[in-house]
């Protein structure tokens, strides 16, 4: 003797679609993943970066630290505050911080966390460095918490067209982004914020 069963999926009340949308959820699910992993990408995550020698890094290394987009433009803004090759920065130290003054850095100086980004290391027409000696501590609006956010700067390049500024999160990662977007603390500022 045999048993034939039958069945209807019949939709939940009020989710006609529930069926239909499962693969459009699959889809969402897989361009979510997507985009956080370009996103992890995009910071040029560092982390366990080496200081190497001229001679032993590939182009593509090199280029990761540049500081223009392929395209050929001058990057002139960028947020990696999850960037793990700089650590949190512990406010009573923040002056100690190495950095590059008086001079564009080189590409070791990106890999080691004193620079964010260099400029080609020869002398460059188009890129010179602000005369301004560094670190410095300022106040630089959070965009994605629209707030003014305390940051180191480690970091100031000039163009014809434009000043960029390259930071350090006090909560570790950098940013960067026109110089216009900066409050620089005074002497006075920088003794009530840092405490004795």
């Amino acid at each position: 003797m045999t048993v034939k069963t039958s069945f209807t999926v019949t939709p939940e009340h009020g989710n006609e679609n529930h069926i239909n949308n499962q693969p459009m959820k699959t889809i969402y699910s897989i361009s979510l993943l997507v985009i956080s992993l370009l996103l992890i990408l995009s910071c040029n995550d560092q982390a366990g970066k080496t200081e190497k020698s001229n001679a032993s890094y590939t182009p593509n290394e090199y280029n990761n630290t540049k500081g223009y987009w392929e395209n050929g433009k001058i990057i002139t803004e960028f947020n990696c505050p999850d960037d793990k090759s700089y650590p949190p920065v512990d406010l009573k130290s923040w002056d100690k911080i190495p950095v590059v003054n008086g001079r564009l850095p080189t590409y070791e100086e990106t890999m080691n966390g004193t620079s964010i980004h260099h400029y080609g290391e020869k002398a460059n027409p188009d890129v010179k460095p602000y005369s301004l000696t560094l670190p410095k501590l300022a106040y630089h609006r959070n965009p994605m918490t629209n707030m003014d956010e305390l940051v180191v700067v480690i970091q100031i390049v000039q163009t014809a067209e434009d000043t960029i500024v390259g930071f350090r999160y006090l909560t570790g990662g950098c940013g960067g982004s026109l110089f216009h977007d900066y409050r620089f603390l005074t002497d006075e500022e920088v003794k009530k914020v840092v405490g004795p």
